[in-house]
């Protein structure tokens, strides 16, 4: 079902040396069901300062369409983010359902490598083989802010000072309120 190939650097230090990958031709009519976790390398998430703080679980579904392969499936773990307001790390739950039409690399050949929109769309896989750890990795960076934040209504920190009005006001209430003016100036 699943299969080991060996690249340089890609997993967590127990996996190094390690790709998962899914055989499409393993995938019958009753499709097939795979159901795990794992430990990811934190420099596979694209936010910076970013990290795992938990296995990734898993829980996916492949079905095969011709040579296109419905995944359906689940992820759930937690990440380390950094706040872009008050730059605080905080802890960020993924816990997301996914449902994802790959197709074979081969529909874009080498005297047509140019997509229509449509194809925009596609996600591919390579020589019948389904690289997992990317995929789980695409999931989980898909479910990422773009603009990350501890709570709907932090404060940030003072630009003056730089204290973090999450834990209490600053002494340059000037400078906030000057900001505030420049801010209101802006937006007429």
């Amino acid at each position: 079902m699943l299969k080991s190939e060996p690249v340089q650097g890609f997993l967590n230090p127990e996996l190094k040396g390690k790709k998962m990958f899914i055989d499409t031709n393993n995938i019958g009519e009753k499709g097939l069901s795979i159901a795990d976790s794992i430990a990811l390398d934190e420099n596979l998430l694209v936010e910076e300062g970013s990290f795992f703080l938990e296995d990734l679980g898993y829980d996916i579904r492949f079905m095969r369409d011709a040579n296109q392969i419905n995944v359906k499936g689940k992820i759930k773990t937690s990440i380390s983010l950094v706040c872009v307001r008050c730059l605080e790390e905080f802890e960020f739950k993924v816990n997301s359902n996914f449902d994802v039409v790959l197709f074979p690399s081969n529909l874009v050949t080498s005297n047509n490598i140019s997509l229509n929109d449509d194809e925009m769309e596609y996600i591919f896989y390579e020589d019948q083989k389904i690289n997992l750890i990317k995929f789980l990795v695409e999931q989980v960076n898909l479910f990422v802010p773009l603009n990350p934040l501890c709570t709907p209504k932090c404060k940030g920190i003072c630009p003056n000072c730089g204290i973090n009005l999450n834990y209490g006001q600053c002494k340059c209430e000037n400078s906030v309120n000057e900001l505030s003016i420049l801010f209101n100036k802006l937006k007429r």
